[in-house]
């Protein structure tokens, strides 16, 4: 009996998770600081979808969240990403990825406090994308720089190469 009511609530909660697809945002207007944080969640829905989403699969639907992403990012008052294009040598190979480097410093400025912290916000858009990376390796070119930051993360060392290539950037 107790196996029958695991089933039944497994089935139904499997049912549940199938009923939820992703919605882009539609006809979303930002005319004042507050009406950004009002969209906050739909902005975390979309950076769930576009980073578990592959590559190959709804090419318009991730068009359309890219552009709902950016449009929220170029105006809210309470996010902004410092983006060190030292870090991203792998934009030159494969230009897709960008957005998902962006959506990964999003979710972490949101997930701590709006944190503007370059090396940290940084450091989890190329943990974001070496993730993406190896979840789509199908789709995108094979790239020795992404290879590098996973080497990197695998050492612990990622955040002090971020750290040397912010500061020499602010040198020049």
């Amino acid at each position: 009996m107790k196996k029958m009511v695991l089933l039944a609530v497994l089935v139904v909660f499997t049912f549940s998770l199938y009923g939820q697809e992703y919605m882009v945002p539609k006809n979303v207007k930002f005319e004042n600081k507050g009406d950004y944080a009002t969209y906050e969640p739909q902005v975390k829905e979309t950076i769930d979808w576009l980073l578990s989403t592959s590559l190959g699969k709804e090419p318009n639907k991730r068009t359309e969240a890219n552009a709902f992403l950016m449009m929220w990012l170029t105006g809210t008052p309470d996010v902004s990403i410092n983006v060190n294009t030292d870090l991203l040598p792998f934009v030159k190979k494969s230009p897709e990825l960008l957005m998902p480097f962006i959506a990964g410093c999003v979710r972490f400025s949101l997930e701590n406090n709006y944190s503007k912290d370059d090396i940290l916000v940084n450091k989890a858009g190329i943990e974001t994308i070496v993730a993406f990376y190896r979840n789509n390796r199908g789709y995108l070119k094979k790239d020795d720089s992404i290879e590098k930051y996973e080497k990197l993360m695998e050492k612990g060392k990622l955040g002090e190469d971020i750290k040397k290539r912010i500061e020499k950037t602010k040198k020049k």
